[in-house]
Order: structure tokens, then C-alpha cells, then sequence
């Protein structure tokens, strides 16, 4: 008998052997190998015609857009944590800052714009700074305003 032939019966033998539920998966494992390779995660808004669906990717690009015009601070990294039904939990913004500002009129500043760029994207109502959580870190710090 050659190897094929072995590896065929065995493999015959263990398909009699084992039980249906071998070969299913949980739900829960199906969904996390879906968040682990999918390259954006969803994040759940709303509209007048009910729930709406945005990448967080989108929502990152909607974010740092709303960011670019600060003069005294560009964002390095944005990110954005969600709960397990998809809704937005967290938004953190990472930046580098001109040297010599004021670091926490210009966080709230970055708060302010980035919780505005949240609501728009995702249909927020109320008041986006109440409703929406950012995070902000001061990475780096530059003297050279041409590097924002």
C-alpha cells in the first residue's frame, strides 16, 4: 500500500469516527476569525431610515480630514475601539504638536473637531462631545511647523 492509499483509508476511517460537531464552529469563533481578518471593522450610526454601517475606516478618514486644518498639531495614528454590537466606543487620536502650545486648549480643541467629524459620519444627534469619547495623546512634539 502506498502513502496515498494509507492516507485515504485513514482518512475514511476518521470521517466514520467523528461526530458532526467536530466539523461545525461556534458562532462566536466564526465572528472573531471574521473581525481578525477583515480589514476594517464595522461600526454601527444611524439615519432617518433606520441604522447605517461605516468602516471605521472611513470614519479614521473623516476624522484626520477634520484634523488637517489645525496649525499647531497634525494627527500621527487615529484609531477607533467598538463594543460588541459594533457601536463606537472610543476614539483615540494620536498628534504632534507645535512646540510652545498650550497642550490642553489645543486637546479640546481636537476633541471638539473630531467628536463633530464622528456625529456628522455617523448620524449622531445629540451632542457629539457628550456622546462621543476621544482620547488624546501627545506623541511628539516639533519646532518646525513645515512638519505638520
Amino acid at each position: 500500500m502506498n502513502g496515498e492509499q494509507v492516507l485515504d483509508q485513514a482518512t475514511r476511517a476518521l470521517r466514520q469516527h467523528t461526530d458532526a460537531g467536530w466539523v461545525g464552529l461556534r458562532d462566536d469563533v466564526v465572528a472573531a476569525a471574521v473581525r481578525a481578518f477583515r480589514p476594517a471593522a464595522p461600526v454601527r450610526g444611524s439615519s432617518v431610515d433606520g441604522e447605517l454601517w461605516v468602516t471605521s475606516t472611513v470614519l479614521v478618514a473623516q476624522v484626520r480630514a477634520a484634523l488637517d486644518g489645525l496649525a499647531d498639531a497634525a494627527a500621527l495614528r487615529i484609531t477607533c475601539t467598538t463594543t460588541a454590537d459594533d457601536a463606537l466606543d472610543r476614539l483615540t487620536v494620536e498628534v504632534v504638536a507645535l512646540y510652545g502650545t498650550p497642550l490642553v486648549p489645543l486637546a479640546t480643541r481636537i476633541r471638539a473637531r473630531a467628536a463633530d467629524a464622528v456625529a456628522a459620519t455617523l448620524g449622531l444627534d445629540t451632542p457629539p462631545v457628550a456622546r462621543v469619547h476621544v482620547d488624546v495623546s501627545v506623541h511628539d512634539v516639533t519646532d518646525d511647523p513645515r512638519t505638520l
